[in-house]
């Protein structure tokens, strides 16, 4: 449903451009890129070669290429070392610089959580629903996939704020499908939300999801215009 559902819907591409990258960090795993306009992903890649340093300059000059507003990668593991040569890369463009940390605490920790196939009779906060930052942006983006559902298939009113769409030139789009579809739960002893790290994915010979994790990394930037970019 989400392939092309802003050609469905008449949406337009709006809001920030945001490219996100995902480091290989562990291993021989490829490395990932994720290219979103608003609610619209026109391009997600995957890489193979080089190492994490020559991953990150293609990284950025992608980012440079497509006049991105904001620059956000995987800080976990080696990407934490990478903050020195994104800001020589991107030194003199007008391009946010964001480092994006999966372990790390909720965004919003006290906002309660509205979950989009049941109504709760006791809401639950985000801290209260997810493991991590990981584990929210996983479920902010199967949200979105759920929405989008909604309004293709079913034909209902969505926000399109709360969508995604995902274009059809995209060459790998199967190969990210299976890859957002293949990451599991983790059970978690006090019923929040957990996905299973890459680390536990890779110790299960699951192959890290580069792509899907760009993808997913990429929602954690708002697409809210600030007072400087609106003048």
């Amino acid at each position: 449903a989400a392939i092309d559902a802003h050609a469905k819907l008449n949406l337009k591409p709006l809001g920030k451009r945001v490219l996100s990258h995902d480091p290989s960090d562990l291993g021989n795993d490829d490395k990932g890129l994720c290219f979103r306009h608003g609610s619209v992903v026109l391009d997600i890649q995957s890489n193979p070669h080089g190492d994490v340093n020559e991953g990150c300059d293609w990284a950025t000059d992608y980012a440079i290429s497509k006049n991105a507003d904001v620059f956000v990668w995987d800080g976990d593991g080696l990407g934490i070392g990478l903050r020195r040569q994104v800001a020589e890369s991107l030194k003199g463009k007008r391009i946010e610089q964001e480092i994006f940390r999966g372990s790390a605490g909720v965004d919003r920790p006290d906002a309660v959580y509205e979950e989009i196939d049941n109504n709760s009779a006791n809401p639950k906060t985000n801290k209260e629903t997810f493991k991590n930052k990981r584990s929210q942006y996983y479920w902010a983006l199967r949200d979105r996939f759920y929405n989008t559902y909604r309004a293709v298939v079913k034909g209902e009113y969505v926000d399109p704020d709360t969508m995604i769409s995902l274009s059809s030139d995209i060459e790998q789009i199967d190969l990210l499908r299976s890859e957002v579809c293949r990451i599991p739960l983790k059970p978690n002893g006090n019923g929040m939300i957990q996905i299973m790290s890459k680390e536990d994915m890779k110790r299960l010979d699951i192959e890290s999801p580069n792509m899907a994790d760009s993808l997913m990394m990429s929602l954690a930037i708002s697409d809210k215009i600030t007072q400087d970019q609106a003048l």
